[in-house]
């Protein structure tokens, strides 16, 4: 009996190659009818024939889908059969939408079958062709423009299809069938070398030419899909301390390497199952790894720290220029200033690069979207995303409830930021945008945004959350959203958003209550105190501050967070009288502060006068202090620097001391009798690693010996640990391990930075819910 089904998939069904997939599926079971795209990122599928091989076709769409295709929603109305179809086909799109939500796939790296075409010299159309693609791989979020997503929606309209490449294009049996990226090296995009002069450079072979200048020292900029980024050999210090020059403000900030293959990586660092799948993956991200001892790289490459961030080639760029190196590994590290987003105009980058780069290779295919690469290390044996972004974005974070007609967006806090917009039961965070410290960051901020906004289809908002701080340029375009679409303003306490963006990361239901271990470096406080070793009562419309790390003194305010010997000559005045610590300072710290002995003489007067002080709570304050009592580190030079290079001295450390620390009241952590301990056993002479693991986990006790009793006794289940420092595997995996003892579960980030680029998360859901 002819019998008719008219299916609504929803989720990731654009730009996987699904309705191919839907056309072959359908003409193996002798169906008529069609499969299209619609306006909204959704698929419609109306297919007429025999029942039982219609019910076996629903079972193929819902078993044998590509497996880049998420459903959302597969949506199935059994109709009667009209006769009306003599075949089923691959319909034009529509602008039409058929409801509910669905989304763009990421960038997607390149496929086997794709760089198998690459090397094949019987491929005349595609040897070492760098933009090789197919309906499964390549660009999709940095191009499109617009949805649906079809070819003349995305800045490949540029390039018109050859006549072998639209004869693929239009043949539901190729898998190039409607792919919006596929070209080839007849009709696609062109790659030119230049001097920093702007001057071409004419080479039979570009991507020989850069191996070999890459090994002979030079610098490249090289414009890849969602920026740029500066590559030099990971072997020669010349290049990398020129690189280091050149790029002013990365004095010891680690680079990105990038590696032919996992053969290549294991010559200079270990990989685990976990972080081999990460690394194997669709996504590509950078995964920090254990460096290899001896590392056989320059010291360099991430001076002081015991990991390396590392990733394997994304794109036909890359694996082409790193065919030609022989070298293990390659630099790979963004061609801008650390407070300007990626260049992607190729005019921009003649002319801001030149001055970074030696050569710059560029090409002739416009990024519409910028997407730095992503950073994922390993926290408590699990993946942490430490920056969302390419090979993630668009896709969102999943609500556990339904926000029904609310739709908010929270425009994150100031640093490693993002945007986010909650939709219905979904929450779309952004590309990581960076520090939020700029116009240009700013206006990538919002650009990103109103492209989010686009292709969900969204044209107003009902309630936007920003942070609690009066003076971020973040706050300043929530309200500038705010008053555009008349919507509520809803101010967040920093630590607060944290809290509620792990929550939503583990799918936790609207009435569930956590308590949230919230440590970080700096969050505006209710009390207007600097906030960042938080312990909540949290649920997704309140908050109760149970606990928190002492308040210290930072002196010379934002000074201190650079030169953290300001913070251990703070907390050393708690004990010793001001010629006491003038003498510690100047015998055993003198060449921790720029200014020598005289600033050491204007800090100590800056504490004794209470002048240009403020208060903090700060975790990455007090992790900042004892690496530099330990004489780790003496500047932040990037964010995180002191915390980060002590955890990697504490690696090393064996669990041979103990601090004791007086019973905690009132649930404040006694930052000060800690840090002397740890002070006494660096003046008898202890080991400092020894010193520095013994920090980490007696601090790491202290939270959880707030957190435990105080959920036993209210009936919490649940204890979660949130917050730039839960990027530590030291602090997060002595938590765990506590928290588990004790019967009750442990969270963590899942699919959200833990770090300030989940805050957008927290901030849009607590806006949604309190406009209820």
């Amino acid at each position: 009996m002819k019998s008719r089904v008219s299916i609504i998939c929803r989720g990731i069904v654009q730009g996987i190659g699904f309705r191919p997939f839907v056309y072959r599926t359908a003409k193996k079971y002798h169906l008529r009818g069609f499969v299209r795209n619609q306006g909204d990122a959704g698929v419609l599928i109306v297919a007429e024939g025999d029942k039982s091989k219609l019910t076996q076709f629903i079972t193929s769409l819902e078993t044998d889908k590509p497996y880049l295709a998420k459903y959302e929603s597969f949506n199935v109305s059994w109709e009667k059969s009209s006769n009306e179809f003599l075949d089923f086909i691959i319909d034009k799109s529509s602008s039409k939408k058929v409801g509910g939500i669905s989304y763009l796939p990421p960038d997607i790296s390149i496929c086997d079958d794709c760089l198998n075409d690459m090397k094949n010299p019987k491929d005349a159309r595609r040897f070492k062709y760098a933009f090789t693609s197919c309906a499964i791989c390549g660009p999709r979020y940095t191009t499109i423009t617009r949805l649906p997503y079809d070819r003349p929606n995305t800045t490949m309209v540029n390039f018109p299809l050859c006549p072998s490449c639209k004869e693929e294009y239009q043949n539901p049996l190729d898998r190039r069938y409607h792919a919006q990226t596929t070209c080839c090296n007849i009709c696609g995009p062109k790659l030119t070398l230049y001097d920093n002069n702007g001057k071409k450079v004419d080479t039979d072979d570009i991507f020989k030419e850069i191996g070999a200048l890459i090994q002979e020292g030079s610098i490249i900029a090289i414009k890849g899909i969602g920026g740029t980024h500066l590559a030099c050999s990971a072997v020669d210090d010349t290049s990398i301390l020129r690189l280091r020059t050149r790029k002013g403000k990365r004095k010891t900030k680690p680079f990105a390497l990038i590696s032919k293959n996992l053969d290549a990586v294991r010559t200079y660092a270990t990989i685990s199952p976990i972080e081999e799948s990460l690394l194997l993956s669709h996504r590509k991200p950078i995964v920090l790894l254990k460096k290899k001892d001896p590392f056989p790289l320059s010291q360099w490459v991430a001076p002081n720290l015991f990991n390396v961030g590392v990733m394997l080639p994304y794109s036909g760029i890359h694996y082409l220029i790193l065919e030609e190196i022989k070298e293990p590994a390659i630099i790979l590290t963004s061609a801008n200033p650390s407070d300007i987003p990626m260049y992607i105009d190729n005019d921009y980058i003649l002319s801001k690069a030149s001055h970074l780069a030696d050569y710059l290779l560029l090409h002739n295919r416009q990024i519409h979207q910028r997407a730095d690469d992503s950073v994922i290390r390993l926290s408590n044996n699990l993946p942490v995303i430490i920056r969302r972004s390419r090979g993630w974005v668009p896709e969102p974070i999943n609500l556990p409830f339904d926000l029904q007609d609310t739709i908010s967006l929270g425009v994150g806090p100031l640093l490693t930021s993002t945007g986010a917009i909650a939709l219905r039961d979904r929450c779309f965070p952004t590309q990581h945008i960076g520090d939020i410290n700029t116009i240009e960051s700013l206006d990538f901020l919002e650009s990103s945004i109103e492209h989010m906004m686009s292709l969900l289809g969204i044209t107003s908002l009902n309630a936007i959350g920003c942070d609690l701080h009066p003076n971020f340029l973040s706050t300043k375009l929530a309200e500038k959203y705010s008053k555009k679409f008349g919507a509520s303003l809803f101010k967040t306490q920093h630590h607060y958003a944290h809290a509620v963006s792990l929550m939503i990361d583990n799918n936790l239901p609207l009435d569930e209550e956590i308590i949230a271990i919230v440590a970080d470096g700096v969050g505006f406080g209710a009390d207007e105190v600097i906030w960042g070793g938080e312990i909540f009562h949290s649920t997704y419309t309140t908050y109760e501050r149970i606990g928190h790390l002492e308040e210290q003194i930072m002196p010379g305010s934002d000074r201190a967070t650079i030169y953290p010997i300001r913070m251990v000559a703070s907390i050393l005045s708690k004990k010793y009288d001001q010629t006491e610590v003038f003498n510690i300072l100047s015998t055993r710290y003198s060449d921790a502060l720029p200014g020598g002995i005289s600033e050491i003489h204007v800090l100590l007067s800056q504490l004794q006068a209470n002048l240009n002080t403020y208060k903090t709570t700060s975790t990455g304050r007090i992790l900042a202090a004892v690496s530099a009592m330990l004489k780790a580190c003496f500047e932040r030079t990037y964010e995180g620097e002191p915390a980060i290079v002590l955890e990697a001295l504490a690696k090393k450390g064996k669990n041979d001391l103990q601090f004791t620390l007086p019973e905690i009241t009132n649930g404040i952590i006694n930052t000060t009798d800690l840090f002397y301990q740890a002070f006494e056993a660096f003046l008898n002479h202890k080991n400092i690693a020894d010193i520095a693991l013994t920090f980490h986990l007696t601090l790491a006790n202290q939270f959880a010996d707030i957190a435990i009793p105080y959920a036993q006794e209210h009936h919490i289940d649940k204890i979660g640990f949130t917050g730039g420092v839960a990027y530590n595997d030291i602090i997060t995996t002595q938590i765990a391990k506590r928290v588990k003892s004790a019967g009750l579960s442990f969270l963590q980030n899942k699919a959200l930075p833990c770090g300030d680029g989940g805050i957008s998360c927290g901030q849009a859901i607590i806006a949604a819910l309190a406009n209820k």
